[in-house]
């Protein structure tokens, strides 16, 4: 039974990598590095599962630690600069779509 979730767990990881290249077009750069992210545990899943690795045990368990880490900072970077963006112009666009008469706002108002 232990063997049908860790083949489980190998295949759940390579289809949230799938799925999330997917909707990766419409999000961005978050969602293709959450694609990536997500081969990298199918990868190192399936290193213990199918290789028989120890990838979980000894100097190993902190180098699979230490990338987990690095993938947070990057995607919660990328996603906050993101954001960020968004939010800049959303203000630029409401300040400049209130009370301006050039041709763009008439004609989004129209």
């Amino acid at each position: 039974m232990q063997e049908f979730f860790q083949n489980g767990a190998v295949f759940l990881w390579a289809a949230l990598a799938v799925l999330t290249f997917i909707i990766g077009r419409k999000q961005g750069a978050v969602g293709y590095l959450l694609s990536v992210f997500f081969i990298f545990m199918a990868v190192w899943y399936g290193l213990r599962t199918f290789g028989g690795l120890p990838v979980f045990d000894g100097a190993m368990s902190y180098v699979f630690r230490g990338i987990l880490l690095v993938f947070l900072i990057v995607i919660i970077a990328v996603w906050y600069r993101g954001r960020k963006k968004q939010a800049e112009l959303d203000a630029a666009l409401k300040a400049h779509a209130e009370n301006c008469g050039c041709k763009d706002c008439r004609d989004r108002r129209a």
